[in-house]
């Protein structure tokens, strides 16, 4: 793989030093981080959720799709030109790009009022470990097609405090079930290319059970 230059090193020598108690989860073992970039990826919180989310982009895209030799392909190219980059803001936009692609494998509505079938692939919190419905562990549910919501508000279950608690521990949304996942509003005024905080309805057909989620922890024109 490539190595980067001197400044970037400094640059994860200072990271490294500041938070080598706190080392974030990615979506590979961080103490078999190999790569300048691997170790960027294992110190900064936001840049280890964006590997944990298009991980499990990746995987939902394999199992979806019936082209899954050029899914891989397309991956393996995408990570030779990710371990190029030289800073945060390099990585963030590769891999906010190439979640968005794996999403438009198997894409969501895109019109206000359409709707999908798809299935829940599992439950997270924000962060893994943390403890769902504290800081950090707020919970999004991932489905089969790539994307991941963030609990809003559930139908049925007024106490909008503890609903990130309850959707994690609940056995009305589980793994496997199939759902309509329909979009309900387009965020606006957005800056250009950035279209985060899309509201999509899910309704569960075990039990038609629902709830209201977004689709990115920091809105549009967010950190």
């Amino acid at each position: 793989m490539n190595h980067l230059k001197t400044p970037f090193i400094i640059a994860i020598g200072l990271i490294s030093f500041t938070l080598a108690s706190d080392i974030y989860a990615a979506s590979f073992d961080c103490a078999k981080a190999s790569t300048l970039v691997e170790d960027v990826i294992c110190s900064d919180s936001d840049i280890s959720t964006l590997d944990e989310t298009l991980s499990s982009s990746y995987r939902n895209a394999l199992a979806d799709a019936n082209n899954a030799s050029s899914i891989k392909l397309e991956q393996r190219n995408w990570l030779k030109k990710r371990n190029l980059c030289k800073d945060k803001a390099c990585l963030q936009r590769m891999y906010e790009q190439r979640i968005n692609d794996l999403a438009n494998v198997n894409p969501l509505p895109k019109k206000v009022g359409d709707c999908v079938d798809s299935s829940i692939a599992e439950k997270v919190t924000r962060f893994e470990g943390a403890v769902a419905g504290e800081a950090g562990g707020e919970v999004a549910v991932q489905f089969k097609n790539g994307i991941s919501l963030y609990i809003q508000n559930i139908a049925n279950f007024p106490d909008t405090e503890n609903a990130d608690k309850y959707m994690f521990s609940t056995n009305d949304f589980l793994k496997g079930d199939k759902v309509k996942v329909c979009l309900q509003e387009l965020p606006t005024d957005c800056p250009k290319g950035d279209d985060r905080g899309k509201i999509y309805s899910v309704s569960n057909y075990k039990n038609n059970m629902s709830f209201v989620g977004v689709d990115a922890w920091h809105l549009c024109g967010g950190a």
